[in-house]
């Protein structure tokens, strides 16, 4: 199709070529209606759609986040109570979700087949134009009144709980907050998630008429991905939806720009922590920049970023982390709304330090004017911008959905998609702009310096915050129900039972959804075959695929035997490794390679169980990169040289680096507790699980603070384990793993891989599992939130990949999420999520649910699902489902650069591709029969070990321990 072409009642407004990604941007118009369509056309078999809708809601009430939820609860063409959830395990999508942005909602999908694309297509679009919107669906979703079993009042609701729990985490208040204080007049200044307290001012006819007025064909952008030719969309869209759409009505779809400030804004505020300690401060400044039609001026700001804050060595965020007043600083770019908000966040200050903070930021940028940035430095902040858009990954993303965030949303505003696609012109553009020397501190004067729309916002750590909000909630809700007569009372009642009844009635979902047939899942599976070859003193094996001029590389090495006391200590050696001196250059000078030359270098260890005998390892440590290939020779230096010449001895820069990491990981239990939870519920189940939960689970938290704390008087220690831990670990046989085309592979195997495998092996003594005696009792741990992150964990043992259990297994664990879990625990409980698992290598089979009101209560849906799956409550249907949702997992796709990596780990776990293709089979042939089986061989039996753990607020812990046959006991999780 080119520009003018017409088809059926669509004409195409532009047609362009981007060789770039491989791709064609195509514009279409709806010629009756003026509906627009975008589409990205190209060889890529992972289609994606994406239905996204300007939303601007003017309150906190989260009206547009509940309305998300609701309309995904039935429409007038599958009017069941959860056609969103019953797609997700009905077809063999590789992504299912839906978005609440500050500006938009959006409801994304993919799939790798043509078929099972058009299902969720079709329930997609019915459900956001025609949805059912009932007062259930609400009561559900949004909030609601509650008795308890003493007869008090409480709130619920999905949104609500989610948000209750989202909203405990400093960083989510102080990035509300200072978008409440730089847009006082416009829908960003509202969170559009929902604030707690006002989501209970929500009504059901509030949602219906937001979504009268914002979910229009006017107000809509129609984006498409993939192979599939554009005629079988315009086809589809004018069949489903548009063949009786005429003319529309005008709609002003822009939000109103900001009246700019004369004075800038400052608040102190609090948020909720379980200490007071005085280095917990938050602090955050943020400026109104440009317009996001500006793209050049907007990406020379990206530029700005990353010279100003892109590594430590930068020359803004060096001088705060060496100022005292802060242990972690980063900037952030808002790039996806109207006008840009540029924010830099500070964490672990201390009062007095947060209050000078604002000064010192703009002492130095004043200071970097005066000196002058480096052109090296420019060109290195460009370098990684470059990159980062040639890279052929969405991250958690489809691809294709990441290019539309990129593009779709900038066109929603007015822009011109091309521009978030574009990579040679546009960096062209750029570079000549850069070559003004007075290009980067006209921008900081501009937008920094000679700015007034700011806003500063500090937050001071509050351990008594939670319980005054639980507080003024219950003192709330008392009030409430002192008014309320006996027939509220009974009405309250009423409701909730009729709730009750609707979320447990039957569906013939057969009836009503698509379903994607088992026959037609594909026999096998992809596999990312490697070509190895013997080369010096190591061996390269390659992946030929497309990666857009891209090399990704991982270099290998067998770890040697470690005790269990050495395990934390190889976590922290890893973290250390890339940011501390190399080969002669001090850490700056390091930081400054690897932005100016790399796309990210990191050092990781994997444990590799082997697939069919858990106890079996092979332990490795890596070091992954990714460059142009035109700099393969920069990567692979930087790569050898990380393995070889670390430099142990500065001990100020492992201080500093200290304290960050600290503040990093005690972020990490308070604001995103659930991995912590698995990992210590699995702990005991297997040696690898053990062995993970010493080097990342809370002990190793433990041993970070400790470190930190007496950092000046173990220093000596400390440098001489690392030291002799890193000449331990990282002078073994070397195994190159390469992604990357077979032209840039033909490069690198003339140049002789650039030397890396050139240095001989060190022998060591080979891998013997350590002797580990650990076991862990069921526990609650508090921290600062209002909603629990709840573990149940049972031991399978050393259960083999390809022993008809492990896939009968596997299935039983998505039909217990999908049958009874997600019943019981979100949509009648009210949490956030939940689900069930099985880690072979773990030796686990495992429920969790996450921002979840309840404890107790959850632990008995636990075991009552299982139970119900053991006794074989469920149907041939649910059977199909699991199936599917299992096959799901199997089939993701993998990104290009990940593909070499994923081909050797599952071979190294002896995932062998018989072995993959047996477990498949086993998938796609098991019986009802075997399900209740292995249910109650491993978690039925009496004498299993399960372990229970919930992360939650101290008073939710103490409410809910002595429901337990065995009390739970609780400490602190910090």
């Amino acid at each position: 199709m080119k520009a003018g072409d017409t088809y059926r009642n669509f004409i195409v407004k532009l047609s362009q070529d981007l060789p770039e990604i491989e791709s064609k941007l195509l514009e279409v118009e709806h010629k009756p209606s003026g509906v627009s369509i975008m589409m990205i056309i190209n060889n890529d078999d992972e289609n994606v759609f994406n239905i996204c809708f300007r939303t601007c809601p003017q309150t906190s009430n989260g009206v547009a986040h509940v309305l998300e939820h609701m309309v995904l609860c039935g429409s007038d063409n599958y009017p069941v109570r959860d056609p969103f959830f019953s797609m997700t395990r009905r077809s063999l999508n590789t992504f299912m979700n839906a978005f609440t942005g500050a500006d938009f909602t959006c409801y994304p999908a993919a799939s790798q087949i043509p078929e099972d694309f058009y299902n969720l297509l079709s329930v997609y679009i019915d459900a956001v134009f025609h949805p059912l919107l009932t007062e259930n669906s609400f009561l559900q979703e949004g909030w609601r009144y509650e008795l308890n079993p003493e007869n008090a009042l409480t709130y619920t609701g999905v949104v609500f709980n989610e948000m209750k729990g989202a909203m405990m985490s400093g960083e989510s208040r102080l990035s509300e907050a200072l978008n409440a204080a730089l847009f006082p007049s416009v829908t960003y200044g509202v969170n559009s998630g929902g604030e707690p307290k006002d989501i209970l001012t929500l009504s059901h006819e509030s949602i219906v008429a937001f979504h009268q007025s914002q979910y229009t064909l006017g107000r809509c952008l129609f984006y498409f991905y993939g192979n599939i030719k554009p005629s079988r969309h315009l086809d589809f869209l004018e069949e489903k939806l548009l063949r009786h759409v005429g003319k529309l009505e005008k709609q002003t779809v822009s939000v109103p720009l900001q009246k700019r400030f004369k004075e800038p804004v400052r608040n102190i505020l609090k948020y909720p922590s379980d200490s007071q300690d005085e280095d917990k401060v938050l602090f955050g400044l943020s400026w109104l920049t440009c317009s996001i039609l500006d793209q050049q001026e907007l990406l020379a700001l990206h530029v700005l970023d990353v010279v100003l804050m892109g590594t430590d060595a930068a020359p803004l965020k060096s001088r705060l982390l060496k100022s005292g007043f802060c242990k972690q600083a980063d900037m952030g770019i808002d790039s996806e709304i109207r006008e840009i908000p540029i924010t830099i966040v500070c964490k672990g200050c201390s009062h007095g330090g947060a209050q000078k903070l604002e000064s010192w930021i703009f002492a130095c940028l004043e200071e970097i004017i005066r000196e002058g940035i480096p052109s090296n430095l420019i060109e290195a902040a460009v370098h990684q911008l470059e990159l980062a858009r040639k890279e052929i990954a969405g991250y958690s993303l489809p691809y294709g959905l990441s290019l539309f965030f990129r593009s779709g949303l900038l066109r929603q505003h007015g822009g011109h998609a091309e521009d978030g696609l574009r990579i040679h012109s546009l960096f062209a553009d750029l570079r000549e702009k850069l070559k003004q020397p007075d290009c980067l501190p006209k921008l900081i004067r501009k937008y920094f310096l000679d700015n007034p729309h700011f806003a500063r916002v500090i937050l001071l750590p509050d351990s008594d915050l939670i319980s005054i909000e639980n507080q003024e909630e219950q003192t709330l809700l008392k009030e409430i129900q002192e008014k309320l007569s006996p027939e509220d009372i009974e009405k309250i009642r009423l409701t909730s039972k009729i709730l009750e009844e609707y979320q447990a009635q039957h569906e013939d979902l057969d009836k009503i959804l698509p379903n994607f047939s088992l026959d037609k899942v594909p026999n096998s599976g992809k596999e990312y075959n490697l070509v190895k070859e013997n080369v010096s003193h190591g061996e390269v094996l390659h992946h030929d695929c497309f990666t857009n001029d891209l090399i990704f590389a991982e270099l290998v090495m067998d770890l040697p035997s470690l005790s269990a006391e050495e395990l934390p200590w190889l976590r922290l050696l890893v973290f250390l490794m890339l940011q501390l001196g190399c080969a002669g250059r001090s850490y700056k000078e390091q930081l400054e390679f690897l932005l100016e030359h790399t796309g990210g270098v990191d050092v990781s260890y994997e444990f590799s169980p082997h697939a069919n005998k858990n106890v079996l390892l092979s332990p490795s440590i890596g070091i992954r990169g990714k460059a142009l290939a035109s700099k393969a020779d920069k990567l692979f230096q930087v790569m050898g040289d990380t393995l070889t010449s670390v430099d142990f001895t500065d001990v100020a820069r492992i201080k500093e680096l200290l304290m960050q990491h600290n503040e990093a990981l005690t972020n990490s239990v308070r604001n995103s507790p659930m991995g912590y939870a698995v990992s210590m519920a699995c702990m005991d189940k297997s040696i690898s699980a053990t062995m993970s939960y010493l080097a990342s689970g809370l002990p190793y938290v433990d041993k970070i603070r400790s470190l930190t704390s007496n950092f000046d008087k173990e220093v000596d220690s400390v440098v001489g384990i690392l030291q002799s831990l890193y000449k331990k670990c990282c002078f073994g046989k070397r195994q190159l793993i390469l992604s990357g085309s077979n032209a840039n592979y033909q490069h690198l195997h003339e140049n002789n891989f650039y030397g890396i495998l050139d240095i001989e092996g060190q022998p060591h003594e080979p891998w013997t599992n350590p002797s580990i005696d650990i076991s862990l009792a069921s526990q609650g741990l508090y921290i600062p939130v209002r909603a629990a992150f709840n573990a149940l964990a049972f031991p399978i043992g050393d259960l083999p990949y390809d022993h008809p259990d492990a896939a009968a297994l596997t299935v039983a664990a998505e039909i217990l999420d999908n049958t009874i879990l997600h019943t019981k625990i979100r949509e009648q409980g009210g949490a956030y999520g939940s689900g069930a698992a099985v880690n072979l290598g773990r030796g686990a089979f495992y429920c969790y649910s996450y921002r979840d009101p309840a404890i107790f209560d959850t632990h008995q849906a636990f075991l009552y699902g299982i139970d119900e799956i053991s006794k074989g409550s469920f149907s041939n249907e649910d059977i199909h489902e699991g199936v599917l949702g299992v096959i799901q997992n199997l089939d993701s796709p993998i990104a290009p650069g990940s593909r070499a990596s994923t081909g050797y780990y599952r071979l190294r776990c002896g995932r062998v591709p018989a072995l993959r293709q047996a477990f498949r089979r086993a998938v796609l042939n098991v019986t009802k029969e075997h399900i209740c089986s292995v249910m109650k061989k491993y978690l039925k039996d009496p004498m299993s070990k399960t372990t229970f753990i919930s992360f939650a607020g101290k008073e939710m812990l103490e409410d809910n321990a002595t429901n337990f046959d065995q009390e739970l006991p609780i400490k602190s999780a910090l």
